[in-house]
């Protein structure tokens, strides 16, 4: 389950970036808006997929 939500954040978080770089600015959200949203969201792909590897390092350790 949490590697789905990781995809699905990267997933979200390149469409955002692709969308902040090629968008031009249209009023209250813009590409900096956007840039924001997708740094957040490659945080949370990023965390939910340091937390995966640390559980099968611990698995290993317990070996």
């Amino acid at each position: 389950m949490k590697r789905k939500i990781a995809l699905m954040a990267f997933g979200s978080a390149v469409a955002f970036a692709a969308a902040g770089l090629i968008l031009p600015p249209l009023g209250v959200i813009d590409g900096s808006v956007l840039m924001l949203s997708a740094q957040l969201l490659v945080l949370c792909a990023t965390l939910l997929g340091v937390e995966g590897y640390y559980d099968k390092m611990r698995d290993l350790i317990k070996k």
